[in-house]
C-alpha cells in the first residue's frame, strides 16, 4: 500500500454530501479535525476559492505546517479566453495564498478542464507555466472527471498533477487503462469520491428513489465487503488504496468522530485484498453527482 490518505475540505466550507444531514462542521469541529491530522501526519489537503472559508480555515490552523495542500483555479464563464483570464487565474492563486497564509502550494489544479476547448486557451496555461515560475505552486495540473477532459489537457500542457473520481463502482479509470498511462507518463494522482459523497456508505434500502436502479450493486458491495471481514468504510478504502498508481486518496470528512472512523478504516483496508470493487459498467448518470438531479443530491 503506497497510497496516502487525504482530505477534501469542501465540507469545511459547504454543506455537501448526500449522506450528510448536519450541514457543515463548527469551526471548532474543523479545527480539532486539523489538529488530529498533524497528529497523525495526515498533510494532504484539498481545497479551492469556490469551497467557502475552506481555504481560510485551512490558513488558520496549519498555519506554520508542513502541510501539502492543493487547490483549484475558477471555470472561465465567458465563451472565449483572453490575456485579461489568464491574469484572473494569477490573481485567484495569490488570493488563495493569503487565506491559506502561506506563500506556495503544493498543487494548483484547472477546475474545469472544458475551458482548454475554448478559444484563447493558450492563456490560461501560460497563467499556470507562470504560478510554477513564480514558485507560487510546485505542481500544476488538472482536475478531470473522465478520460476525455484528460485527453483534452494533455493536447494543451503536460500536466503534473491530477485528481479524478475513482471508487468501488466507479473503475473505469483502472478498466480503461487510463490510470497506468498516466502514471507511465510521469503523473501524481489524486483520487476523489471514495465514497462517492457517502452514497456507498449508504444501506441499499435508505437510497433516495433515483438510485432505485443501483440498489443491488451497492447491496452485493457491502455483502462482499461484510464476507471479506470489511466494514463500509475500509472497503470503500480498500478498493482505491490497493491501485499501485494512486498516490493519494481524497477523503471528505465532517466531525472529528468521522475521521477517527476513517483512519481506523484505512488501517483496516490495508490488510485486505485489493478486489473490493465492484464488476458492474453502470451507466455514468449514477457515477457522476454532477448528473444526479438536485432532490437526489
Amino acid at each position: 500500500m503506497t497510497a496516502r490518505i487525504g482530505i477534501g475540505t469542501v465540507q469545511f466550507g459547504l454543506d455537501y454530501g448526500i449522506s450528510n444531514r448536519a450541514g457543515r462542521p463548527k469551526e471548532s469541529e474543523v479545527a480539532a479535525i486539523l489538529r488530529r491530522a498533524r497528529e497523525v501526519c495526515v498533510d494532504c489537503f484539498d481545497t479551492a476559492p469556490a469551497y467557502g472559508d475552506a481555504e481560510t480555515l485551512l490558513g488558520k490552523y496549519l498555519h506554520g505546517s508542513s502541510a501539502r495542500i492543493v487547490t483549484k483555479v475558477p471555470a472561465v464563464s465567458e465563451p472565449q479566453i483572453e490575456p485579461r483570464h489568464g491574469a484572473r487565474l494569477l490573481e485567484s492563486l495569490q488570493s488563495s495564498l493569503e487565506r491559506l497564509r502561506t506563500d506556495r502550494v503544493y498543487g494548483v489544479l484547472l477546475h474545469r478542464p472544458e475551458d482548454l476547448n475554448k478559444s484563447g486557451w493558450e492563456h490560461l496555461v501560460a497563467a499556470l507555466h507562470e504560478m510554477k515560475a513564480r514558485g507560487w505552486a510546485e505542481r500544476i495540473g488538472v482536475s478531470i472527471y473522465g478520460e476525455s477532459q484528460w485527453e483534452l489537457a494533455t493536447a494543451r500542457y503536460s500536466p503534473e498533477i491530477v485528481q479524478l473520481p475513482l471508487n468501488a463502482l466507479d473503475q473505469r479509470p483502472v478498466r480503461s487503462g487510463l490510470l497506468r498511462r498516466m502514471k507511465s507518463a510521469g503523473v501524481e494522482i489524486h483520487t476523489r469520491s471514495a465514497f462517492l459523497q457517502g452514497l456507498l456508505l449508504m444501506a441499499s434500502t435508505d437510497l433516495p428513489e433515483y438510485f432505485a436502479p443501483i440498489r443491488a450493486n451497492i447491496a452485493a458491495l457491502h455483502a462482499r465487503w461484510s464476507e471479506s471481514g470489511l466494514s463500509a468504510l475500509a472497503g470503500c478504502l480498500a478498493a482505491v488504496l490497493h491501485q499501485d498508481e494512486v498516490d493519494a486518496v481524497i477523503v471528505g470528512v465532517n466531525s472529528l468522530v468521522e475521521f477517527e472512523a476513517i483512519l481506523q478504516a484505512w488501517t483496516e483496508a490495508g490488510r485486505a485484498g485489493g478486489d473490493c470493487a465492484g464488476a458492474d459498467d453502470l451507466a455514468p448518470c449514477f457515477l457522476d453527482p454532477n448528473q444526479w438531479p438536485k432532490a437526489a443530491a
